[in-house]
């Protein structure tokens, strides 16, 4: 499909407006999940509506509208007097003066009512798109976590490290270290959930000459089935573990809460 055409066609107009019909409504809300500039389209509709009814309309008071259907029943009322009273041309011209009058008050009522109801219909519009907006752009934002997650799995430069469970309700915890950007990827299966006082950590070690150098890579919350990490610029390291720390910590790695840890097997 021609995205262009098919904004240019006016079903943007037709749609916001309620012109469309039931088949072009629902092809047109379909269309919107896959083409993000028709949602573009709609909002700046939507938008320029709005903007010419704040620009142009007031609140009406409370009781407007029972003001318009009075006065509408009162011009439309039958004159059940059999009686005709000739006038005269002075008294009818008066008496037509004051039913312009009348009108033009019955349409400026009428006017600002409908005009406050189109906006207040607008605001509500935009608040649908928004939270449509919201939805697709956390759609987009998995979407592209699942594409890079396929393409490091497939990448013979990645560098795959299993870390072993420590721990018996330790969570399977599978490291790639990109070493082309220094970038770390860790896949976390069923974690656990901790206290709100409790988060994993993840370390980077060094092995100095046999003393063993841990670096933070950063915290994170369990209770996910399934979880992806991303940590860049990690140089070096040679092995990759995973503690249970204080939430917030800032010190070095509680081995006494070691749950996974992995050794990286260096290619020859």
């Amino acid at each position: 499909m021609n995205i262009k055409e098919y904004i240019s066609s006016g079903i943007v107009e037709s749609y916001v407006l309620g012109l469309a019909s039931e088949q072009e409504r629902m092809e047109f809300e379909q269309l919107c999940a896959r083409y993000p500039e028709l949602i573009e389209a709609r909002t700046r509709f939507e938008l320029l509506l709005e903007k010419q009814a704040i620009e142009h309309a007031e609140a009406p008071p409370v009781d407007s509208k029972r003001r318009i259907w009075t006065a509408i029943e009162q011009a439309s009322s039958p004159n059940t007097s059999k009686i005709i009273t000739m006038e005269p041309t002075t008294t009818r011209r008066s008496s037509g003066a004051r039913w312009l009058a009348a009108a033009s008050v019955i349409l400026m009522l009428a006017a600002g009512y409908f005009a406050y109801d189109f906006y207040s219909k607008s605001k509500k519009l935009e608040e649908s798109n928004q939270e449509m907006q919201a939805r697709l752009s956390q759609k987009d934002s998995m979407m592209d976590v699942k594409a890079e997650q396929e393409r490091i799995m497939r990448d013979p430069k990645v560098t795959v490290v299993n870390l072993t469970p420590m721990k018996p309700a330790a969570p399977s915890v599978d490291v790639y270290w990109d070493t082309t950007n220094a970038n770390v990827y860790m896949l976390v299966k069923n974690m656990p959930k901790l206290a709100s006082d409790k988060q994993y950590q993840l370390w980077s070690i060094i092995d100095s000459a046999g003393k063993l150098k841990p670096t933070s890579l950063g915290l994170f919350d369990g209770g996910n089935e399934k979880f992806f990490f991303k940590v860049p610029n990690v140089q070096h390291s040679d092995a990759f573990a995973i503690t249970v720390e204080k939430a917030g910590n800032t010190g070095g790695p509680d081995l006494g809460q070691l749950q996974n840890k992995g050794d990286i097997k260096r290619k020859l």
